[in-house]
């Protein structure tokens, strides 16, 4: 559902793709690329950028969604819209053992840009500690925070590149978070939370342009100039199904890719195209092992029980799945100037809109999050004897933002004004796995992220909600957050077990799912992937996307994705001169 449809009832506008070239049909493809990126997500557009700079490749990108060029994804404010909507592949979790065997949904884009198209636009790196520890982890000084500062590429006065912005809008409640900053140790304040060390409180940073409108890979990476290299195919509304091999000396070596064509995902026969290079997979989390499985790549005791013939042993296919958690908690606000106010409002919706439209100024221009903190919990917190602190000194144990309104709490609370915090666990340690449920490859996988199924989690966000308590019990805050709202009103939250109870009945997923395809050692017999992200005892198949992250980073994870990208298409230049 989108947000406030009464007025924008799926609304197309004529963006910057304009003119651009793509292809009508896959009658319209050449046999063979040197390059195929499969997804056409947040990792994907990087790479069909910057391959395809050489005007001696070719290269096709292949994206299962459709154009980005609605109104709803280029204005900030109407984010919330987004999630569950048909921009939304609408994934949904298994039954959660620890959620009182609730199933959660996980939201990820069905669109050009992918997530990058559809999320709150948050921009945080993460702790040089997360980068460390995962070259630490995989044997690679290349993945390292310092080796990785060439790759970020954040300018918004350059072209291809991603903007990124402070707050555009100054909410009634900014002054009121730095105030808390200064007068509560518990909370100091960051004035560079994306430098490496992020622990305290700062301003938050997006992926808007300084014109308020949405950045995405799709925006920032698909220009004009881009899609109309001729060297460059893009064919959308078409989803991958498994890869295929042509050498009948090799039944490792794949060299092409199945695809259906379809058009509101009802899928047309299957087709094929060829790579004289790689495969590249970007198609996600939750979209790149089922490739794999559906190809024969994978744990021979996962494919057997669907008559999938295994093709390559690779046991970590679809394991190590890992998601940050998040409950979203709200208190009733002294003040009428609110998310409320506007989602009540029509006339005041329309009016928000058209500023937005003439000038790029208004509420419209952010995503209603100015302020993060990323905080540690108690070094003498019971947890730590027996279990070891995960997150380094850089790094916070859990994250809140302050939103003016409800954004994320539960539903039923539209009548009146609130202000929210809405905690996540940084650095989860519950592990899920992602597997078939379908010989079908247009099937959706059953998604298990196991939440809070480790205790360090449980004990994480039930401390994370007891410190946005104490936040907002803070002098600023005096008259104007009058109590606690809804069914977080009547806990009592310093009784363990009832904190508990109301935790399994109310997270849900912070929407940043890593891990299925983790990186590993070369010659490491776990993980998918070697360092330079080639998948393992396989030629010409690579993987580029957020599931090749071993470790889970304290960060909302597009930004860890962008750079990795940036990276990964370093490394396959070089190979191929």
């Amino acid at each position: 559902m989108i947000c406030w449809q009464g007025i924008f009832v799926h609304i197309l506008t004529v963006l910057s793709f304009t003119g651009a070239k793509f292809l009508s049909s896959s009658n319209e493809l050449n046999q063979q690329y040197d390059f195929i990126v499969v997804g056409g997500g947040t990792a994907g557009n990087v790479l069909a950028n910057r391959l395809s700079q050489d005007e001696g490749t070719s290269v096709l990108l292949i994206e299962a969604g459709g154009q980005n060029d609605a109104l709803e994804l280029e204005v900030p404010y109407l984010w919330p819209g987004l999630l569950g909507s048909a921009y939304d592949w609408n994934s949904t979790s298994t039954p959660q053992a620890a959620l009182d065997g609730r199933t959660i949904g996980i939201s990820r884009g069905f669109v050009l840009g992918g997530t990058s198209s559809i999320n709150a636009m948050l921009y945080t790196r993460g702790s040089s500690d997360n980068y460390n520890n995962i070259a630490t982890l995989v044997g690679d000084e290349g993945w390292s925070w310092n080796s990785l500062q060439p790759y970020i590429h954040e300018d918004a006065t350059q072209i291809d590149t991603i903007s990124v912005t402070p707050p555009q809008y100054i909410q009634p409640i900014d002054d009121r978070v730095i105030q808390t900053t200064a007068v509560n140790s518990e909370f100091p304040y960051n004035a560079a939370p994306n430098a490496g060390d992020q622990v305290g409180m700062g301003w938050s940073e997006s992926t808007i342009d300084t014109n308020g409108r949405r950045i995405s890979s799709a925006t920032a990476y698909l220009t004009p100039a881009v899609v109309n290299r001729p060297n460059l195919d893009i064919l959308l509304h078409s989803q991958v199904t498994r890869l295929l091999s042509t050498d009948p000396a090799d039944a490792t070596k794949f060299t092409a890719v199945e695809f259906v064509e379809s058009v509101n995902r009802a899928a047309g026969a299957a087709k094929s195209v060829s790579a004289t290079k790689e495969i590249i997979l970007s198609a996600g989390t939750f979209g790149t092992p089922p490739i794999l499985l559906h190809s024969g790549v994978g744990d021979a005791a996962d494919l057997t029980p669907f008559g999938i013939t295994p093709v390559h042993q690779l046991p970590s296919v679809g394991k190590n799945l890992t998601d940050h958690l998040l409950i979203g908690t709200a208190w009733f606000a002294n003040s009428t100037d609110t998310y409320e106010t506007v989602k009540r409002n029509a006339t005041l919706q329309a009016e928000l809109l058209e500023q937005w439209q003439q000038t790029g100024t208004g509420a419209y221009v952010n995503a209603g999050i100015d302020h993060v903190g990323c905080i540690r919990i108690a070094p003498d917190s019971s947890i730590f004897q027996t279990v070891p602190d995960p997150a380094g000194a850089n790094t916070g144990h859990f994250e809140f933002y302050i939103t003016n309104g409800n954004v994320f709490g539960p539903p039923g609370l539209e009548s009146d004004n609130f202000i929210a915090a809405d905690p996540a666990v940084l650095s989860p340690l519950s592990r899920g796995s992602l597997t078939l449920l379908s010989a079908d490859p247009l099937a959706a996988p059953s998604i298990d992220p196991a939440y809070m199924t480790h205790p360090w989690d449980l004990f994480v966000i039930g401390e994370a909600v007891r410190s946005a308590q104490r936040f907002f019990s803070s002098a600023p805050w005096n008259g104007y957050v009058l109590g606690r709202a809804g069914d977080f009103a009547a806990l009592d939250i310093d009784d363990d077990d009832a904190l508990h109870a109301f935790l399994r009945a109310n997270v849900a997923s912070g929407q940043h799912p890593v891990g299925t395809a983790s990186m590993s050692p070369r010659g490491a017999s776990w993980g998918v992937v070697d360092p330079d992200l080639k998948v393992k005892g396989l030629n010409g198949l690579r993987i580029v996307d957020a599931s090749v992250i071993p470790l889970i980073p304290a960060a909302h994870t597009q930004a860890m994705v962008y750079i990795y990208a940036e990276r990964a298409a370093d490394i396959i230049k070089a190979e191929y001169n």
